[in-house]
C-alpha cells in the first residue's frame, strides 16, 4: 500500500478530521457546538481528535523549513 494515499480506517479519526476541517475553513458556533458535543460522546473521540490536530500540526511544521539552498536562515525548528 502506498502510504502517501493511506486513508485512516477508523471511523472516529476522520470524523474527527471532517469536524475540524469544518470548523477550521468556516469557523461558527454551530461548528464548533457540534465538535464539542462529538467529542462529549466517547472518549475515542477525544483520542481520535488529538490525532487529526497531531496530523494537523506535523504537516504545518513540514511547510515551515527553509527552502533549499538558503542555509543562511538561523530561524528555530519545531521538535
Amino acid at each position: 500500500m502506498n502510504s502517501r494515499h493511506h486513508v485512516p480506517s477508523d471511523p472516529a479519526f476522520s470524523e474527527a478530521w471532517r469536524l475540524f476541517r469544518e470548523l477550521h475553513d468556516a469557523p461558527s458556533l454551530e461548528r464548533a457546538q457540534k465538535l464539542v458535543l462529538w467529542l462529549g460522546r466517547d472518549a475515542k473521540h477525544v483520542r481520535a481528535l488529538d490525532e487529526a490536530l497531531t496530523l494537523w500540526a506535523l504537516a504545518g511544521a513540514a511547510m515551515v523549513g527553509s527552502a533549499p539552498g538558503d542555509e543562511s536562515r538561523q530561524e528555530p525548528t519545531l521538535q
